[in-house]
């Protein structure tokens, strides 16, 4: 599989108290959680309860989407091949996380459905989850619920639960990720070549971590970002390509959702999160910066061992309550199977997540210099 890349940016808080779990939208079953008691410190090894991932609604895999909500899969890769096209560079301006409606922005529990690409051709409803019926074999000790899709067939376990316990760790995670977006801290670079035509077969991209803006962006299209030297190689080349990207109606497509696996860079807290996915496809549309989607799968054992440095820059440490709760949810929220065919395999139990991240971009001015990365705190070593 072709290695791609996708940065998204997730900050976590610390030193709350007690912090109740997201409810059941539709009353549940007895599959919501209880209270998550982060404790007065994060690293004080106070309990996250495994069973907090949101209870969907056993209809929601049939509802269509809303307007300006994105389809359930990319457009296909045209006939057309053009070439002369422009290379241009784009900065995630807005990221959502699956917390939040995908249009109007506002929290709500039931978001994660609006979020992602039916990563496996088929939907799942919560009748189908309670006996992993057409699926692969839900996990032991997981929620009842656990392998239920968003609208369309949507896969994203990632917002359904993952999201949804660091939401209640901290109530601002989304709107925090945005904030340093937003000050110039950080955010991610594509840079499209050959672009010009709406269908065109081959439109290559490349993925780049972003250093330090100068002073807040102002989006208007002469923002310059600096580039992370850990998206590069020592020749300044970018390690994070996608050669067989294409133009379809006017949307950027990475590539064919299935065909890759991705090392995905992360800027989770004070720390460079970098997680594989299989599957992995990034789509948006170029002439709006629009409906903006990053989707793939991560095994996860390989999930658990990457969000480990982001842990430890806040004082969650491995072998601690609140970490090893955290990598329980992740393991019990298993949904695909890495590497089988479209990430499904009726006869092996679940073992990757699925990931769905939304995104709007903004066109900005090449990027042409490049940062140092700044080291990550271990708060676990102190």
């Amino acid at each position: 599989m072709l290695r791609l890349s996708i940065v998204t940016l997730l900050l976590v808080g610390c030193g709350s108290t007690v912090v109740e779990a997201p409810a059941s939208p539709d009353g549940g079953d007895g599959d919501t959680g209880t209270p998550v008691d982060t404790g007065s410190q994060v690293d004080t090894g106070s309990q996250v309860d495994t069973g907090s991932q949101v209870d969907a609604d056993a209809s929601s895999p049939e509802a269509g989407p809303g307007p300006g909500i994105p389809g359930a899969t990319p457009p296909p890769r045209p006939t057309a091949m053009g070439s002369g096209g422009a290379t241009k560079w784009f900065a995630v301006r807005k990221l959502q996380l699956g917390v939040t409606h995908r249009v109007t922005g506002v929290a709500d529990a039931n978001a994660w459905k609006q979020y992602g690409f039916d990563l496996d051709a088929r939907t799942t409803t919560k009748e189908d989850s309670k006996t992993s019926n057409n699926s692969c074999k839900r996990r032991a000790g997981s929620a009842s619920f656990v392998l239920t899709d968003g609208e369309l067939g949507r896969d994203n376990n990632f917002g359904q639960h993952f999201m949804s316990v660091l939401k209640s760790l901290k109530a601002d995670t989304e709107e925090a990720a945005n904030s340093m977006i937003a000050s110039g801290e950080s955010t991610l670079l594509l840079r499209l070549d050959n672009v010009g035509a709406a269908d065109n077969a081959s439109v290559p991209g490349a993925l780049f971590v972003a250093g330090a803006h100068a002073g807040p962006p102002k989006w208007a299209g002469a923002d310059k970002w600096p580039i992370d030297t850990s998206s590069v190689d020592a020749t300044k080349q970018p390690l994070y390509k996608f050669p067989g990207g294409y133009m379809a109606g006017g949307a950027w497509v990475s590539g064919e959702p299935g065909m890759g696996t991705a090392i995905v860079p992360v800027l989770l807290v004070r720390a460079t999160m970098r997680i594989p996915l299989d599957g992995a496809v990034i789509s948006f549309d170029v002439a709006t910066g629009g409906s903006g989607t990053i989707a793939g799968a991560s095994n996860t054992a390989k999930f658990i061992a990457a969000m480990e440095a982001a842990m430890r820059s806040i004082g969650i440490c491995p072998g601690n309550a609140t970490f090893e709760q955290i990598a329980a949810i992740v393991t019990q929220s298993a949904d695909l199977v890495s590497g089988a065919p479209k990430l499904q395999d009726i006869t092996r139990e679940c073992d990757a997540m699925s990931v769905a991240v939304g995104f709007t971009a903004a066109p900005i001015a090449p990027s042409d210099s490049y940062t140092s990365p700044v080291p990550t705190p271990d708060e676990c070593a102190k």
